[in-house]
C-alpha cells in the first residue's frame, strides 16, 4: 500500500478587526473596536444578545461610535454594563444611555449610573444570563 504524505493544513488567520465595523464573535456576540490614536483598532465595545442587548464597555463619547453600536443595536438596547469607568471606557456611557433609554450599570460611584453593579449582579435577559464577577482590578 502506498503512503501519501500530506502536508497539514494551515489554520485559516483571523479576519482583520476593522475599527468601527460590528464583527460576529459568536450567534449572541458582537465586537466594534473604537478606532486608536493611529487609526488601528483600539478600545472594544462589546453587544451582547439579539432580542435584547447589553453594551460592554461603550468607550469614549466619540459619536461615530456611538451610531455604529446604535446601528447595530437600536431600541433593542437594554442595559449599558462598565467594566471599568475610566475615560477611555466610559465616557460615552451618559450618552448612550440619553440615545437608547437604556439601564446604565457601573461601579460605585460613577455619576448618572442607574445600578452600582457589584459582584454577583445579573442581567436576566430572554437569551442569555450575565453575571458580574469582581476581579479586584479597578
Amino acid at each position: 500500500m502506498r503512503r501519501i504524505n500530506v502536508p497539514p493544513e494551515e489554520p485559516t488567520p483571523p479576519p482583520p478587526i476593522i475599527p468601527g465595523v460590528a464583527r460576529a464573535l459568536s450567534p449572541l456576540l458582537r465586537r466594534i473596536a473604537h478606532p486608536g490614536p493611529d487609526g488601528e483598532p483600539g478600545l472594544n465595545t462589546y453587544l451582547v444578545g439579539i432580542d435584547e442587548i447589553v453594551i460592554v464597555d461603550p468607550g469614549p463619547g466619540d459619536m461615530d461610535h456611538l451610531d455604529v453600536i446604535c446601528g447595530c443595536g437600536g431600541d433593542r438596547i437594554r442595559w449599558i454594563v462598565m467594566t471599568q469607568t475610566t475615560e477611555a471606557y466610559a465616557a460615552g456611557a451618559l450618552e448612550l444611555k440619553k440615545k437608547t433609554g437604556a439601564e446604565l450599570w457601573a461601579a460605585p460611584g460613577f455619576a448618572g449610573a442607574d445600578k452600582e453593579i457589584g459582584d454577583g449582579d445579573k442581567i436576566d435577559a430572554t437569551e442569555f444570563v450575565i453575571r458580574a464577577v469582581a476581579t479586584g482590578v479597578s
